[in-house]
């Protein structure tokens, strides 16, 4: 009975906790591996816009992708955005500002939502009333 007790006592006292603010709840920003040389900061953008690409085509194959949820394809797209700053500093840019880093992450986006959509048809050779080959001229 006296255990009962002190577990209630200890609940009580160590169990009530307020929840966090929601500040508290944002993931901390990451600081990431970043290459030494522009060859192999571009090496390490294609490999992460390659799978990126994967994802964005089929989410549940992560042997093509290795990504599993859309929190890792978030993380993704932060790293890569790191990387091309990286890039940019290699060439001889200014360090960029958090708003220059929000502006590459959305341009990386951008280019991988526009990869998804299918390319025009190539208009077809045969005549839609004949359904035989026309013939173009030289």
């Amino acid at each position: 009975m006296v255990s009962l007790y002190a577990a209630l006592a200890v609940w009580a006292r160590y169990g009530r906790r307020q929840k966090p603010y929601v500040s508290e709840c944002v993931a901390p920003a990451r600081d990431y591996h970043l290459p030494p040389t522009i060859e192999a900061a571009e090496r390490e953008m294609a490999v992460l816009l390659r799978r990126m690409r994967a994802y964005l085509r089929d989410p549940y194959d992560f042997s093509v992708s290795r990504i599993t949820c859309e929190t890792a394809f978030d993380d993704c797209l932060d790293r890569a955005a790191a990387l091309g700053n990286r890039i940019a500093e290699l060439g001889g840019a200014a360090p960029a500002d958090p708003v220059e880093r929000a502006r590459a992450r959305g341009l990386i986006l951008d280019s991988l939502s526009l990869g998804r959509q299918s390319a025009p048809a190539q208009p077809s050779r045969i005549s839609a009333q004949s359904r035989r080959p026309v013939r173009l001229l030289p």
